[in-house]
Order: C-alpha cells, then structure tokens, then sequence
C-alpha cells in the first residue's frame, strides 16, 4: 500500500507541475496556468460506491479516470469492468502502474495541448496508441497484463 500511496504523490506532483491542480486549490497558489484539476477518491464504503477509479483528472476540459496500481497490484474485477465501461462509454479510463507512468504523462501532454476542435472519437484513438500494459487503458490487455484480442 505505501508503493501506491508513493506514486500517487509523484502523480500529484507532477500534475501541478503542469497545471493540473487539486479541485479547489486556491487560484493564488497555482505558479503554473490552470490547465485543469483532480480530485482523489477515497475507497468505497458509505461514502462512495466501490470499484471507481482512484482519480478523476479533468485535463483541457477532458476527464481521465484513473485506478492506481503499484507494480505488483492487481486491479479487483470490479475496477476492471468499471475501466471497461468508462471506455465502452467514450471515456478514458486508466489502470495505471508506475511503469507506465512516461507514457501516461505523454498523454496528458496531448490532452493538454489538443485543439478544441479535435473530435473526440480521434483525441481517444491517439491515447490509446500511446498506451501500453503499464498504463493500461483495458482494451486489449487481461488480468495478467498478457496482450488477448480486444473484445467487442
């Protein structure tokens, strides 16, 4: 659990470093130009239903849902079809390991710096070209992080 909580702060970090601020950060306190904002969730329980990703990160007006993994985690069943659903739905949905972090922040930096007039179907297909099984988007990859054929 502290590996996680670990890359999560990197995540966070880095995240301010490129505009992307806690949901509420006061605007005083952002050295960089706000590009967008996260929010971390916190398990489920009574307070909010299980299996949502850990993050919600709005980049350029975009949201990526994101359940964080150490490297030898393992996301539940229910985190996966949550992914896949987010995905299903248009959504960029992530499971993201430390490993996968380069490629992650690749893909927040095309998010970024994407034109607002690139239709989304085009802006989701180059995101999952960028993504590996280390920064796992749920498309073609199963629990064991061994490429299977995509399902339909």
């Amino acid at each position: 659990m502290a590996g996680e909580k670990n890359f999560e702060n990197r995540l966070k970090r880095w995240l301010e470093e490129e505009g992307i601020y806690p949901l509420g950060h006061p605007s005083d306190k952002m050295p960089v130009a706000p590009y967008g904002y996260y929010e971390k969730r916190w398990g489920g329980g009574r307070y909010q239903k299980s299996g949502l990703p850990d993050m919600r990160i709005v980049v350029n007006g975009l949201a990526l849902e994101v359940e964080l993994k150490d490297t030898n985690g393992t996301p539940s069943e229910l985190q996966k079809h949550n992914i896949r659903q987010i995905n299903r739905s248009m959504g960029l949905g992530f499971i993201l390991y430390p490993e996968g972090f380069p490629e992650f922040q690749k893909i927040v930096k095309v998010v970024k710096t994407c034109p607002p007039n690139v239709p989304i179907a085009e802006l989701i297909a180059s995101v999952h070209a960028l993504s590996s099984i280390n920064c796992d988007t749920l498309t073609a990859y199963t629990r064991s992080r061994t490429p299977t054929p995509p399902t339909p």
